[in-house]
């Protein structure tokens, strides 16, 4: 990579790539808990497949509110995709609500700060996004903000 910027970008599209996956896998292994088969057929996706499934994130796998409506965020893009498509004829999603709480973020301390500085790791990759971190944390700038810094 060229440089910083690149390795950050990277990164970002290494995490969305991670967090598809991670739905996938979630979805299958619902739909194995649920149905007891590998995969169902896309038309059969309607308001309970939604709603169980968000039990499901809730209550089995143990997902926080925010976590499960994230999860499920995903999973609509792919279906909204779906629909675009034609291979859905109805939104499963038509009257499903999505909100996430508020959660109230404790700041980290300047003490909190230097043990992270401090904090060494065997994985040079880890180190660099430390720094990165800790580079937004002192200045604060955040990953938007980075993205728009150019050499100049």
């Amino acid at each position: 990579m060229s440089n910083w910027r690149d390795y950050l970008i990277q990164i970002i599209l290494l995490l969305t790539r991670k967090r598809y996956i991670t739905s996938l896998k979630h979805t299958h292994s619902f739909i194995q808990w649920k149905y007891g088969v590998k995969d169902i057929e896309i038309n059969r996706l309607d308001y309970e497949f939604i709603t169980e499934y968000e039990f499901w994130l809730k209550s089995v796998r143990r997902c926080n509110h925010n976590s499960a409506m994230k999860y499920i965020r995903n999973f609509r893009m792919i279906i909204n995709g779906c629909i675009r498509r034609g291979w859905l004829s109805r939104d499963p999603f038509f009257g499903f609500k999505m909100s996430l709480k508020e959660v109230e973020r404790i700041p980290l301390s300047a003490e909190d700060l230097q043990a992270l500085a401090n904090k060494e790791f065997s994985c040079e990759r880890l180190g660099q996004v430390k720094d990165i971190f800790l580079f937004c944390c002192f200045i604060g700038f955040a990953y938007v903000d980075i993205k728009k810094l150019k050499r100049s």
